[in-house]
């Protein structure tokens, strides 16, 4: 059960119910991931008006606008419901977005946070040589596997 939630209200006062996002790799290429990371979540903060995570990175499989070292960074949260849940103490695939005017690292309800395997590592890297060729930065004249 979604315990970070439990006593979370939404804007409207209902109680907040997470979206599920599944990790595929139709999901990984459409929503256009800024940052994914693997991390361990050391504290997740729900006072005031900007809930955050703090986390150690680990590993940063993707980044574009922000640099991100492994250290201690804070995710921020787009609302008062803590979408997606996330567990102190536990590590995490984290698929985000940046906000490159403030250089954070955002939680919205589309991004991702499962538990950490070493094989979904490996699939996220494939998943983004097969991104290459599609979108900005993509032209590198590889073989695409369909």
């Amino acid at each position: 059960m979604d315990s970070n939630n439990l006593h979370c209200r939404g804007p409207h006062g209902d109680r907040c119910r997470c979206k599920t996002v599944r990790m595929t790799m139709k999901t990984y290429l459409r929503n256009n991931y800024n940052y994914v990371i693997r991390a361990r979540v050391k504290e997740v903060r729900n006072r005031g008006l900007e809930p955050t995570a703090v986390v150690e990175v680990k590993e940063v499989l993707k980044s574009s606008l922000v640099n991100i070292p492994k250290e201690t960074h804070t995710l921020y949260y787009s609302s008062s419901c803590l979408c997606p849940p996330l567990s102190p103490g536990e590590e995490y695939l984290i698929m985000g977005y940046e906000n490159e005017e403030t250089s954070r690292l955002l939680l919205i309800d589309t991004s991702i946070a499962q538990k950490w395997k070493d094989k979904l590592g490996k699939k996220v890297k494939r998943w983004g040589q097969l991104g290459q060729g599609k979108g900005r930065g993509g032209q590198r004249g590889g073989l695409s596997r369909h």
